[in-house]
């Protein structure tokens, strides 16, 4: 990944991948054609492709190896890869290829004919040394040329409009010179598959890289900060400074900036609980959590300015979901249901994020039930993170970080979606947001008043 962000290299790695996953797919469907019975699409025009494929091919790889060496290149598997380039270009497998490329090009450049287009029919022959008579048709206007004058000669695509009529011309063409298109025909049938499947695979595996940083550049231009994270597999202190919600970031579009957040786990702790009012970013933030985790163990830079982040065996989640009422199971029943699939799979090296937990039964069960949650995962020993509206569960233990969900100071109705550490205060603020939308019991009496 630091590799690719050099523009120079991402370009040259872009431009080959994507020209071998071209041609790879190009060769596929010419190869069904090819080994098919189908003599309308089975002609010397597929033939033809195939040989300027497989020179394209060729073409490709050599200024790939040519490039690579004057790029600087860190990472083992990319050196690893332009390595086996280097052999593959020298193998024997690859200059056979070339060698029968470009003496099968060298062939059909001696390939000389004349059409007869008359009444609807055409008789093909070879060239016997006709005049050219292009040559007198310029020779004869540029008499009246007066000056530069605009051009109107409009380039034609290199694919044919009327690939039947190319097709058949081919084929009378392919009779005064039977030698050169047998050659054709055996060149077709030994190289039904000339792409090296490593590279194949590499082109295509590739593309998840570069589309990454494709995805992430607009994010970088409005100022997000993306890091690469310390990665431990151990209980050792975890943090991510300014990190931020991704999904959220790429749906603000380009004018607006998502706000960042921090988060830091110093040993014993492993458990973020995060409270607070509703609407305050609390689900975002733990979505955020698991995010960068998930994408550090791909090898990717992260939402951040600076991070340290387990390398986690799994990321076991719980958000909410609609109750299925196919079943016979309510909505308490199906969450513990849930989280006991967790606590019975996770490990001291898993994730688990929490979201809302509880939420169908009564505050005293709830506080009952989650302080039983609490001691499974602190017996697992894993990182966890807990969104939730019991603020007991925020002062569990020493394993425990109360982060909470802030308002302005000025105006309670005002999220911030600030999440900071600090205790749990039992604020929703429902009644400043009652009032703001006149809908305390005061303002319900008096405009009821009014209207009797």
């Amino acid at each position: 990944m630091r590799d690719l962000e050099n523009d120079g290299l991402r370009e040259l790695i872009s431009t080959f991948s994507k020209t071998i996953f071209e041609l790879n797919a190009f060769q596929d469907q010419l190869r069904k054609i090819l080994v098919s019975n189908d003599a309308y699409q089975n002609n010397y025009l597929a033939r033809g492709r195939m040989l300027d494929f497989a020179s394209r091919y060729c073409s490709v790889i050599i200024e790939a190896v040519n490039g690579l060496n004057k790029k600087t290149i860190l990472s083992k598997g990319l050196q690893r890869f332009v390595d086996y380039l280097h052999n593959y270009q020298e193998s024997e497998k690859f200059l056979t290829l070339k060698t029968s490329v470009d003496d099968l090009k060298k062939e059909l450049s001696t390939v000389h004919y004349c059409m007869l287009i008359k009444n609807g029919a055409i008789r093909v022959r070879k060239y016997e040394n006709q005049p050219d008579i292009s040559v007198d048709v310029r020779e004869l206007f540029a008499r009246f040329q007066q000056g530069n004058v605009q051009e109107y000669r409009h380039k034609l695509t290199e694919e044919p409009r009327a690939e039947h009529v190319e097709a058949a011309v081919l084929k009378l063409v392919a009779t005064c010179y039977p030698n050169v298109f047998s050659d054709l025909n055996d060149f077709c049938m030994r190289n039904l598959e000339f792409i090296d499947p490593v590279i194949a695979q590499f082109s295509r595996e590739v593309h998840f890289y570069l589309s990454w940083l494709g995805f992430i550049a607009p994010l970088k231009e409005r100022g997000l900060p993306f890091c690469y994270p310390r990665l431990t597999s151990g209980a050792d202190r975890l943090y991510d400074l300014n990190f931020f919600d991704l999904a959220l970031a790429k749906s603000l579009g380009s004018e607006n900036k998502p706000v960042t957040n921090d988060f830091t786990l110093e040993p014993p702790e492993r458990i973020l609980v995060v409270t607070g009012p509703n609407q305050g970013g609390k689900t975002t933030y733990a979505r955020a959590f698991g995010q960068i985790h998930y994408l550090a163990s791909l090898g990717l830079c992260v939402p951040g300015k600076e991070a340290s982040l387990l390398l986690f065996d799994q990321i076991y989640t719980h958000f909410e979901r609609e109750e299925d009422l196919s079943s016979l199971n309510g909505k308490l029943q199906d969450d513990l249901e849930r989280l006991y699939d967790i606590l019975s799979h996770a490990t001291s090296k898993s994730l688990i994020v929490i979201n809302e937990i509880f939420s169908s039964t009564t505050l005293s069960d709830a506080i009952l039930l989650g302080n039983h949650m609490m001691d499974a995962i602190v017996k697992i020993g894993c990182p966890a993170i807990c969104v939730t509206f019991i603020d007991e569960l925020a002062i569990y233990g020493k394993e425990t970080v109360s982060m909470m969900s802030t308002v302005d100071e000025n105006d309670p109705t005002i999220r911030t979606f600030q999440i900071v550490r600090k205790p749990p205060d039992g604020l929703a603020y429902a009644l400043h947001i009652a009032s703001k939308y006149h809908l305390t019991y005061a303002q319900l009496s008096a405009r009821l008043k009014q209207k009797m």
